[in-house]
């Protein structure tokens, strides 16, 4: 597998260069051209006990690889949630295309907690400055306001489900 064809997510200004998902990604399955058949017969060789056939630093490097895309996937949810409110506090209080992001964001964030629960104690205050951060960088740019250097937002505003609030004030049917 040739991580270099890899898309990339584009880089703003402001974000850190690697995030921690891209670093992770750089070590997956270095030396196999062929993921696919190096899956089956390594399961193959596990279902078999033969341990002396896998390689097992790759073995390790994909186990590892499954929690990183999970930390890649909150991380662009966490990333859009803010945006989108930095969008609506800051910019554009009417915006429903923020307010469609926000939505189908946590909508999303939801979704991906129910099915990988521990993953909810990833969202740590040092993730929440890192996607802040990015989150920052795409606002300042697009829209050339000042932000602040600190998330304005508490992890439980991030994390609270905005259509109620959203409803109550007239916003979204």
């Amino acid at each position: 597998m040739k991580v270099d064809n890899l898309p990339q997510p584009p880089h703003k200004p402001g974000c850190p260069a690697k995030h921690r998902w891209e670093r992770k990604m750089e070590k997956r399955v270095k030396n196999n051209e062929d993921v696919y058949k190096w899956s089956k017969d390594t399961v193959q060789a596990l279902r078999a006990g033969n341990f002396a056939a896998i390689n097992m630093d790759e073995l390790i490097d994909e186990v590892e690889s499954i929690a990183g895309g999970y930390e890649q996937e909150m991380l662009s949810l966490l990333k859009d949630i803010i945006e989108a409110r930095l969008v609506l506090t800051y910019v554009k209080p009417d915006s429903e295309e923020a307010i469609r992001s926000l939505v189908a964001a946590h909508g999303h964030l939801q979704l991906l907690c129910s099915t990988v629960p521990s993953l909810r104690a990833a969202m740590t205050d040092s993730v929440i400055d890192e996607t802040y951060q990015w989150a920052k960088s795409y606002v300042t740019e697009d829209y050339g306001v000042t932000l602040s250097d600190r998330c304005p937002f508490s992890l439980d505003l991030i994390l609270e489900d905005p259509y109620p609030r959203l409803a109550a004030e007239g916003r979204v049917a």
